[in-house]
Parts: structure tokens; C-alpha cells; sequence
């Protein structure tokens, strides 16, 4: 090789959001690391390009998680942000978090890894420039969304004469568009955002759910039947509380009920986007201001494309229709082009341990390519990164081979179940509390509310009463107490009118929850489906 060689004891791949958490609590138990960015800058995703040929953002992005959710535990979202912030909020947030902890001098920009390879019990990381990096372990946090699902030659699109792109070439919904009839095929946030967007200046759209799918609106204006002249933040209620009461594992009934009674069923109520999943066992869009444009008409919801011929685009209802452009949401694969052995080319994470570590050799991590059905990649990524970085130090110790192969397994077994309802492209699909709750207890970091309680039984009452925020995982911690609490302080908002509903409601959950998993069981035999309780281990 070319190049100056150097020695780590830790090298992340990718600079994203995920790889800059990685390296802080890499350096946080005192182990000498190296981040790699392909980029000239730092942000993954985040950091908004308007080059077509690179996956970022659109211009117009913002969270589709509350900054409660997303925020890193230690390092608190600015006040005066927004609750669902725009992209470039987060990547000023990112900076400061790499000042903060002096991240920037352990970052090294435009240097693109081209091979990956181990020998002698190190890996071997080889960059563009002809450097190659040396360390006994190493974290990719290339992300989720780096190799683009092509579907140009699937037979729904092979005849279409019109133009055909993915999502991730739509930097910003420009002039392009303008008065043309428009497909926008898939069912994410991204096709949502692109389908909400567009539809003030392009002729029609016709939006395309295949599977159908649940919306969940990011704020509502009461939580019913009692009136507030603040809005509410939805993802807000997940407080500790809130899931004992209202679980997701168990459908979160209520909230399953509050839905459909006041969107409709899946939260939408359109037929052609009904999806035979409850609420919380498949992904869910929080994009859901596209549903005020199919009220105007603007947008046309459909199921499926069923072929095209030119510009004739058939419709699975038997509907025909003159489409100028399609837009795939298609999605991304998990890639990683850059190792040179067989090692990178599995990429379904149920095979890895935790979904983190390979199991063939865990000194190789893999960090922010789990999925919440809500909730936030960034979140996870933190427990991951803390999970990776006390094992890489010796301060935790991985389960042997066999331990390790059992655990995978009943883990594959229940994810795959808890998910039965959907079509498994997303691989690494998740429940955001269950998996994050796991992660804390091999950390060390699950919270000991009873002790809290014999303690301090007015802040045990805060801490279990507040949203879901990375700081909780701090708590037995006493030194970090008094920032935890005034985090909690800060998202203070609308706890109360959320207990007393909770509380009033308790005696009537137990009902909901029957009735609930009632609904789920008979239409599950409907499907020759078995429902399964989730293992007692597995709940939050």
C-alpha cells in the first residue's frame, strides 16, 4: 500500500450521525479512534448536497421524530429549536456536539474507504488516497441509506417510456415538475414529503402504497375529550407510564383505538392504503400532512402499478392513466461494497448479535442500521455505541459463541414474528422501547426506578411520567441527576394532561387491550396466522 500507515485501537467508517456517537463513547473508555468520512464534511444524510449521484436529505427536510426522541442523551437540542427540526438545525446540532466533545481532531474527511480486509488479527482499512488504517476492531456507520433500491427493470416499470428517478436523486421539488401527472410509488416518509410537496405545482399525482401502511400525525391539537389551547406533540407520549398502560408490544390499545376513530382505519381511512398490519407491527410514516392534499384532491391514493405501456400507466384497481414522471420510493439496501471478503455481504442484521456485532468475529460492529417503527435511529445508535464501546474496552464481555448463536436465534424468531404482518424488506425493523430497553439492561444502564422511588418519590413520579428521552439510561447515575431533570423539566409541556387521561382511563385499559388483541386474533386466523405473546424478556 501507499500511503502512511496508522494504528488505532478503534476505526468507524462513516462520520453520520451514528459515527460521530460511536466515537464519542470510543473515546469516552480511552480507546484510541479514527473516524472515516468519505464526505468533506460531517452529517451522513444530514448533510444536505443538491448532488443528485449522493444520497442526502432533500432541501425541505426536517425530523419526522420529535427533537425529545432524537436528541443525544448527554447534549440536549438547543431551546429554541423547532419540535420536528430542519435539516440544517441538525447539522448545526452535530457540529456543536463535535465540539463539545472534541470529536473534529479524530475525524478524517474525504477519505472514502475503498477495501476493508483482516489479517493477523487486525483490520485493514484502505482509503482512497493510498492510506491504509490498522486497528484489532472497527464500527461501520455507513447508514441505512447508502445503495439505492433500483427497481427501473422491475415488470411494473420495464415499458414505461416516461422519465423514471428514485427518491433519493429528489434534492427539492423544483420547476421540473411543474403541470406534469406524477406517480409517486412507495409508502415512506420520503414518498410522503415528495407527494406533499409537489402537489401545489404539478397537474395531478397519483401516490402508490403497495402494502398499504399506518400514518401517525406528528402533532394533534388535543388530546380528546379534553381541550388545551397547546398543541400536542404525538411521539410525546411514551412515558414510562404510558407504555405499562397503553403497551406497544401489545398494540398500544387506546392510541390503536384513538387512531382509526379519528383518522380512520391505519390512521388514513383510504381503502387503497389499507394494511393488514395493527398498529406498531410494521413501519409507521409520520408524514402525515399528505392527507390533507388527498382532502383537496390534489393527490389520488392508489395501491399498486400493475404494468405500463409508454406513458400508460395501469393502475392495479384497473384504472389507466397519462403519467409524465415516476418517482420510486423504493428504498435502500444495507451495502458494504468496501470489504473484501465474503464478511460484508451478509447485511440482514437479525444474523448479528443484538443486531450490532458480527457473530463470525465480533470485533466488527455494526452501528445505526436498526429501524424503529417510530421512535429514532439516532436513539438507538447511542445504546449501540455505548454496547460497542464498553465491549471494545473490556468493561463488558460478549456472551460465547453458543450463548451468542441462541440469542440471535430466539431473537430472529421474535422479531420476525412480532413483524409477520409486513413484507420483511426492512430487515432491521424494531420496537424502539423493547430493543432500547434490551440494549441498556447488557450495558449496565437500565434505570432502577424502585430505587429511585424509595429515594426520591417525586422525581421517580417525573422520571415515569415524562416522554421517552435517551437521558433516563443516566439515571442510576447520580451525577447526572440534576441535568436529567432538567431535561425532563423542558418537555414539561403536556405531561399532566397526560397522566390524568391515563390515569382516569386505567380502569377501562384492560378492556381496550382485550378488545384490542381480539380484533388482532381473529383477523390473524383469517390470515392463518398464530398470534404469539412476546416472551416476558422482551417487553419494556
Amino acid at each position: 500500500m501507499n500511503g502512511e500507515a496508522k494504528d488505532y485501537d478503534v476505526v468507524i467508517v462513516g462520520a453520520g450521525w451514528s459515527g460521530l456517537l460511536a466515537c464519542k463513547y470510543c473515546l469516552a473508555e480511552g480507546l484510541n479512534t479514527v473516524v472515516l468520512e468519505a464526505r468533506d464534511r460531517i452529517g451522513g444524510v444530514w448533510a444536505y448536497t443538491d448532488d443528485p449521484t449522493q444520497t442526502s436529505v432533500m432541501e425541505t427536510t426536517r425530523t419526522t421524530s420529535s427533537r425529545c426522541i432524537t436528541e443525544i442523551s448527554d447534549f440536549p437540542m438547543p431551546a429554541d429549536y423547532p419540535d420536528f427540526p430542519w435539516h440544517w438545525q441538525i447539522n448545526s446540532y452535530l457540529a456543536g456536539y463535535c465540539a463539545r466533545y472534541g470529536l473534529s481532531a479524530h475525524i478524517a474527511l474525504n477519505r472514502p474507504v475503498v477495501g476493508i480486509r483482516k489479517t493477523a488479527g487486525k483490520w485493514r482499512i484502505a482509503t482512497f488516497d493510498g492510506t491504509e488504517w490498522t486497528a484489532p476492531n472497527i464500527i461501520v456507520a455507513s447508514g441505512v441509506h447508502r445503495d439505492p433500491i433500483d427497481v427501473s427493470d422491475d415488470p411494473r416499470f420495464r415499458n414505461y417510456s416516461g422519465k423514471l428517478v428514485h427518491s433519493g436523486s429528489v434534492k427539492r421539488v423544483s420547476r421540473e415538475f411543474t403541470d406534469e401527472t406524477v406517480v409517486v410509488w412507495g409508502g415512506g416518509e420520503s414518498a410522503s414529503d415528495i407527494a406533499s410537496e409537489a402537489s401545489g405545482i404539478v397537474n395531478h399525482i397519483y401516490f402508490c402504497i403497495p402494502n398499504g401502511q399506518w400514518f401517525l400525525p406528528r402533532v394533534v391539537d388535543r388530546w380528546p375529550p379534553f381541550p388545551s389551547a397547546r398543541r400536542k406533540v404525538v411521539d410525546h407520549t411514551s412515558s414510562r407510564l404510558r407504555l405499562l398502560l397503553s403497551p406497544t408490544h401489545q398494540y398500544a390499545p387506546l392510541i390503536y383505538q384513538y387512531l382509526e376513530y379519528a383518522f380512520g382505519f391505519n390512521g388514513h381511512g383510504q381503502e387503497a392504503w389499507r394494511t393488514a398490519a395493527p398498529y406498531q407491527r410494521s413501519f409507521v410514516n409520520k408524514s402525515s400532512e399528505v392527507l390533507a392534499q388527498l382532502k383537496k384532491g390534489k393527490i389520488t391514493p392508489k395501491r399498486d402499478v400493475l404494468r405500463c405501456d409508454g406513458k400508460m400507466v395501469h393502475f392495479s384497481d384497473g384504472t389507466v392513466a397519462r403519467v409524465d414522471l415516476i418517482v420510486t420510493c423504493s428504498g435502500y439496501r444495507a451495502s458494504f461494497p468496501f470489504f473484501e471478503d465474503a464478511i460484508g455481504a451478509d447485511a440482514n442484521q437479525r444474523d448479528w448479535f443484538k443486531q450490532v456485532f458480527y457473530d463470525a468475529d465480533p470485533s466488527l460492529a455494526f452501528v445505526g442500521f436498526v429501524r424503529p417503527v417510530i421512535g429514532s435511529i439516532p436513539g438507538i445508535a447511542e445504546l449501540q455505541s455505548r454496547y460497542v464501546a464498553a465491549v471494545f474496552s473490556g468493561k463488558r464481555r460478549l456472551p460465547d459463541p453458543d450463548a451468542r448463536a441462541k440469542t440471535i436465534a430466539a431473537d430472529a424468531r421474535f422479531w420476525n414474528h412480532h413483524f409477520r404482518f409486513t413484507s420483511g424488506r426492512l430487515a432491521g425493523l424494531v420496537d424502539h422501547f423493547i430493543y432500547c430497553n434490551q440494549l441498556a439492561k447488557l450495558i449496565g444502564c437500565y434505570p432502577n426506578f424502585g430505587r429511585l422511588m424509595l429515594s426520591n418519590p417525586k422525581r421517580w413520579w417525573k422520571a415515569v411520567t415524562a416522554p421517552w428521552n435517551g437521558c433516563q439510561f443516566w439515571l442510576n447515575d447520580r451525577r447526572h441527576r440534576n441535568r436529567i431533570f432538567e431535561t425532563y423539566r423542558r418537555y414539561d409541556d403536556n405531561r399532566i394532561s397526560q397522566i390524568y387521561i391515563f390515569l382516569v382511563l386505567a380502569p377501562l385499559l384492560p378492556l381496550v387491550g382485550l378488545y384490542t388483541r381480539a380484533r388482532v386474533l381473529l383477523f390473524s386466523a383469517r390470515l392463518g396466522h398464530r398470534v404469539v405473546a412476546p416472551s416476558r424478556n422482551n417487553r419494556p
